[in-house]
């Protein structure tokens, strides 16, 4: 390991402590470090590597999103509802990405429209969608999924789960607009200083519905 890399760890304590929790588990259980193992790890942690590339968007404004949960839920109650009552994978992925636009602008506009704090506005979000979603799947789960539809989920290409791929994916797309436009550069200057943002041109209430948009389209 070079100097460089050995500096970096050290300055990032969480990435150290990660590299010595897989350092002692694959001591103690060897498979640990198997292909097959890391590959279904990968593909656990697919879905919640997505979430947590949304709420980057959110925390770098300084806010928070505590309905993330919710919203998840009634996209993915929906999505299968439909891949069921119709066969068509195409409405199965639109549909949901519709509902989380829908909920990403009634986030934004209340935020920043109605001067809400986001702990409070995403709190009530949280609360309203987790309760459509057990009214709209009777608190019961969605089984017996087409095939194809699983596939999404199970299928690989090559030896790296497609879940993995699309996780891969959207990181690029959120580190490209984060570093290299003026949408991501907004961002950082909103969580660095709103007032400041705002007196510089910035439309701070702009940027808040379409970060939350954004957000949101992802959880979709």
């Amino acid at each position: 390991m070079n100097t460089s890399l050995k500096s970096k760890l050290l300055k990032n304590k969480s990435i150290l402590a990660l590299v010595v929790l897989c350092i002692l588990i694959s001591i103690i259980t060897p498979r640990f470090l198997t292909l097959s193992n890391i590959t279904n790890v990968l593909n656990q942690v697919a879905v919640n590597a997505i979430i947590a590339i949304g709420m980057t968007f959110v925390i770098l404004t300084g806010g928070i999103d505590l309905s993330v949960g919710s919203i998840l839920a009634i996209c993915g109650a929906v999505s299968a509802v439909t891949i069921k009552s119709t066969g068509s994978i195409f409405l199965a992925i639109v549909l949901p990405i519709i509902i989380g636009i829908l909920v990403g602008f009634i986030n934004g506009f209340v935020i920043s429209k109605g001067k809400i704090q986001a702990f409070v506005a995403t709190l009530a979000v949280m609360t309203i969608f987790r309760g459509v979603t057990y009214v709209y799947t009777n608190g019961n789960p969605i089984s017996s999924l087409p095939d194809s539809y699983n596939s999404i989920g199970n299928k690989m290409i090559g030896i790296i789960p497609l879940p993995v791929i699309i996780t891969i994916i959207v990181l690029i797309i959120a580190y490209y607009f984060l570093t290299k436009t003026r949408f991501g550069r907004y961002i950082y200057a909103l969580g660095g200083n709103e007032d400041s943002a705002r007196l510089s041109g910035i439309n701070t209430n702009k940027i808040k519905t379409l970060h939350t948009l954004f957000v949101v389209l992802l959880l979709g």
